[in-house]
């Protein structure tokens, strides 16, 4: 399909509907071919590390050492995820805030588009004693049938739900007693409070939401009236930080504020040709856990609060490209080791090579000349210096 199209374009057969010159057309229907081929090693690897994962699942160890052992298999393929983001794609990072503690952490943040996994992975990465393979998400209980990640995430020991408190309820009880006892430390408990990704009309039905409320005087506090968030759903924060045995057993709450420039990440534009997406902004704020209100309105006036701020970034992103000058700029202790992730990337790269020889010699041809294609373009990124932009405070990392 990619040959015929650009045998046509390059003879004027087609004639592109945009005004975009032929080189750039070229380009991008290169880029598209090498981005497929990205996802189809993505598949192929999370569908190898669920095989090993299942396996180990299934063998006669201790329960804390599957976990161990399922864990460490999912690193090695979360990995790609910072390839694809910082090598591949090329998109800066610029970080704020408090370092990112190497300890056991609940972390909750912004919910901006379907591959939001993909950023909690780029952070988790520059965490040295978590690594991606120990963070483990809440999601839709749904994701679990997904290949790959939803696989990975369920053998690896994350919980899934279906959004309803009285059936999910006893299910998270058990999965908190199973982290207390049976999870290596240190571990990341990850939840994104707003429950479903953001969206303009769920945003506007937010906003209606909270003028009721507040018009009702349904809460002790005023509503916030978010523009850039959602608003979060207390319930399910509010079982984390009240439940006595994680007060114990987590050290912090690392509250993250993930903004972009140039749009949100997408499967399509992936696709068609790369993400649109410029920058990451990712704001840190650490809280100790042990030093969280316990009361139910103190802790529901706490997220709400950390929500109105999130709000307050991202409108300052989009208008000036940055967080607000209180915002301390720490893009220097986050350079990313490229060269590992270059190499987990060829790692699994040869693994699908060698397994598409046994379908087919022409298709496993094709797939080394891309990913040939694609190491050819990707290690002079892994070992370029990082780009310092002066005027903005901002770092390639």
């Amino acid at each position: 399909f990619a040959i015929v199209h650009l045998f046509a374009l390059s003879n004027g057969i087609l004639d592109p509907r945009l005004e975009v010159e032929r080189e750039t057309m070229l380009k991008r229907l290169a880029l598209s071919v090498c981005n497929v081929a990205i996802i189809l090693i993505v598949l192929v690897a999370g569908t190898i590390v669920s095989i090993f994962q299942l396996l180990v699942s299934l063998s006669p160890i201790s329960r804390g050492s599957r976990i161990y052992l399922c864990q460490l298999l999912a690193n090695t393929w979360w990995q790609l995820f910072p390839f694809i983001l910082q090598v591949w794609s090329d998109i800066s990072v610029v970080w704020y805030g408090d370092p990112i503690s190497n300890s056991s952490s609940m972390i909750i943040g912004n919910h901006r588009s379907t591959l939001d996994f993909s950023v909690g992975a780029l952070v988790a990465a520059h965490a040295q004693s978590i690594g991606c393979g120990r963070m483990m998400p809440l999601m839709k209980d749904v994701l679990k049938w997904v290949p790959a990640v939803g696989w990975i995430c369920y053998l690896s020991g994350a919980l899934f739900l279906r959004r309803k408190w009285e059936t999910d309820k006893a299910k998270i009880i058990a999965k908190v007693n199973e982290m207390v006892i049976h999870y290596p430390r240190p571990f990341w408990l990850g939840l994104y409070p707003e429950g479903t990704r953001f969206s303009e009309k769920k945003r506007d039905d937010a906003h209606k939401f909270a003028k009721t409320a507040n018009a009702e005087g349904k809460y002790p506090y005023k509503i916030p009236i978010l523009n850039n968030t959602l608003l979060p759903r207390p319930k399910g924060f509010i079982f984390f930080a009240q439940h006595e045995r994680l007060r114990m057993c987590l050290d912090d709450l690392l509250d993250f504020t993930i903004g972009e420039t140039g749009g949100n990440l997408s499967l399509k534009q992936f696709i068609a040709g790369g993400f649109r997406t410029k920058s990451f902004h990712i704001y840190t704020k650490r809280y100790e856990y042990s030093k969280l209100p316990k009361d139910k309105v103190e802790l529901e006036k706490f997220i709400y609060k950390s929500f109105e701020e999130k709000d307050r970034r991202l409108g300052y992103l989009k208008t000036h490209g940055k967080y607000p000058s209180e915002c301390k700029v720490t893009t220097p202790l986050y350079s990313p080791n490229r060269l590992a992730l270059l190499f987990w990337f060829s790692f699994w790269s040869l693994c699908t090579i060698y397994l598409s020889t046994f379908v087919s010699r022409w298709i496993s041809n094709a797939i080394i000349s891309i990913v040939v294609l694609i190491h050819f373009m990707a290690v002079p990124k892994a070992l370029g210096e990082s780009k310092v932009t002066i005027s903005t405070g901002e770092m390639k990392s």
